[in-house]
């Protein structure tokens, strides 16, 4: 039997080896989690294949425009020395499509009602139809019946007091009118409440309004509010400098003369619906966009045709026409406000 003094011996041999023990068990769980992170970082697995649920996509409509059709020369000098690496999967959202039906011109006469107007409209083609307040300066709403997409004009040329008045929104002041409205309209979505907002001061030069450094110059100030990035990306329109929803502010607090424009070009996409595609990599597209299968979203002030190129992105293209797919594409931005677009799913999966 074990006396008193050999007890309290091994009680602590074992406590000692089981501290040993013990720690000895912690260091190998962390040096193991920590091996297992940097062959992670070294070794990723290898991503998913692309599902490509919706079969072939069709092409991207980009609008025509001259600028497009000019001959540029591309230089590139960005700022990682050349190309960079970029995704090489992206997901493409489905956009549901309204048709026509027998009560559109129900639901657009509603709209017109709701916005303020009263009267018989005139038809100006097969989808949109034209409303006015019978007043002068006289305004005029523009709604496609389709698709509810609007465009609001107040004469404001005829209007010297609206011209002429001082109390211009500041900028914040301007995108929670404009917000503001949206709402009141019902068609304040999630992305456009949260999305971001910028702001052109505006001179009126008959009979164009030209852009002036500041809201002290302005005559007008234009507020365009952009949908909020998606998946991490931006979603542009087809002129990045203009939004497709926007409004142009006078100095008069007058209902019916503050809000003198606003377009309002909207097409919901289905979040929860969408396909991932494989991408073409930016070697083939930067030779595409020098070979002139690019889209020039702003010529900027590069007239003489030389472009340098400092930034390539990928965003997502928020066309100004209805459309059944929400794609991505690749994003260059030069000097002197130059951007140009260039489609991002790789061909073998486009029509």
């Amino acid at each position: 039997m074990f006396n008193l003094t050999q007890t309290a011996y091994w009680t602590r041999r074992l406590l000692k080896i089981g501290a040993f023990l013990l720690i000895a068990i912690i260091f190998l769980r962390v040096s193991f989690k920590i091996f297992s992170s940097v062959w992670q970082k070294i070794h990723p697995p290898a991503p998913p294949p692309p599902t490509v649920s919706f079969g072939k996509l069709p092409a991207i409509k980009f609008p025509g425009n001259s600028d497009s059709e000019k001959k540029l020369n591309y230089r590139l000098e960005t700022i990682q020395g050349g190309l960079p690496k970029l995704a090489e999967v992206a997901k493409v959202f489905f956009i549901p499509k309204e048709g026509p039906n027998l009560l559109s011109l129900q639901r657009a006469n509603q709209q017109a009602k709701k916005l303020g107007f009263n009267s018989e409209p005139q038809q100006i083609n097969e989808t949109t139809y034209r409303w006015n307040n019978g007043e002068t300066p006289i305004t005029t709403l523009d709604i496609n019946i389709n698709t509810g997409n609007f465009h609001l004009l107040y004469a404001y040329e005829t209007d010297a007091e609206v011209i002429n008045a001082q109390d211009l929104p500041t900028n914040q002041q301007a995108a929670q009118e404009a917000k503001n409205f949206l709402d009141a309209q019902g068609l304040l979505s999630t992305d456009l409440a949260t999305g971001s907002a910028e702001f052109v001061y505006l001179k009126y030069s008959p009979p164009n309004l030209l852009p002036v450094a500041s809201l002290y110059e302005a005559d007008f100030v234009r507020a365009n509010l952009f949908r909020a990035d998606l998946d991490g990306l931006k979603i542009l329109p087809p002129n990045p400098k203009n939004s497709l929803v926007s409004f142009l502010f006078s100095g008069i607090r007058t209902l019916g003369r503050r809000m003198v424009e606003i377009n309002y070009s909207y097409y919901p996409l289905e979040r929860e619906t969408f396909a991932t595609y494989p991408l073409k990599d930016t070697q083939t597209v930067w030779q595409e966009l020098q070979g002139g299968k690019g889209y020039v979203a702003n010529l900027g002030q590069n007239e003489n045709g030389n472009i340098v190129i400092r930034k390539v992105s990928l965003a997502y293209y928020d066309a100004d026409q209805p459309q059944n797919f929400l794609q991505p594409i690749y994003v260059f931005e030069g000097d002197n406000n130059f951007i140009g677009f260039v489609p991002a799913v790789s061909s073998q999966w486009t029509e």
